[in-house]
């Protein structure tokens, strides 16, 4: 009989214990969402749309920001000399209009590298919601074998209890 309170109690440990791990998880795949949703939804990554992250992904948040935006204007910049020696940008002999061209040009460019860089984040965001859901689901399936447990152990508590209890008449 005692041991199945002892499996009571240490199921019931053992319980709330998973019941945390799937919260904590459903936080953690929560995070990841949001983060990829803004990556998605905007042009660039701003310190408004990094604010609002979780503490966990700031620093990710932050670099990535740097990142992407030194990597699209290196790409925009090199695009943008291709253009020139093919011959595929066009000069009007007027420097204004030339530069606003050239400027139009890059800033095409750099929107273009930026969105697949974005692209690639939001890939590898999407990868770690599958990592984190696959453990959701595996700590969602240890805990329905517990409290399946817990039931069994229950029932066996209480058979027991019921044996061991003084019979009067």
């Amino acid at each position: 009989m005692l041991v199945a309170f002892w499996m009571l109690q240490r199921l019931t440990r053992e319980i709330n214990s998973l019941e945390k791990q799937v919260m904590d998880k459903h936080t953690e795949l929560e995070h990841y969402t949001k983060y990829a949703g803004r990556l998605g939804g905007s042009t660039n990554m701003s310190i408004t749309n990094i604010a609002g992250l979780s503490q966990s992904l700031i620093p990710r948040a932050s670099l990535f920001a740097q990142y992407s935006d030194q990597a699209s204007s290196i790409s925009a910049m090199q695009n943008l000399q291709m253009m020139r020696m093919m011959g595929r940008i066009p000069m009007t002999g007027n420097q204004v209009m030339d530069m606003q061209i050239q400027m139009s040009a890059y800033n095409q460019f750099k929107q273009e590298a930026l969105k697949a860089l974005k692209q690639q984040e939001v890939n590898v965001m999407n990868e770690k919601e599958k990592e984190i859901q696959l453990e959701l689901n595996y700590l969602q399936q240890q805990l329905s074998i517990k409290k399946n447990q817990l039931e069994s152990y229950k029932q066996l508590a209480q058979d027991e209890a019921k044996k061991a209890a003084p019979n009067f008449g």
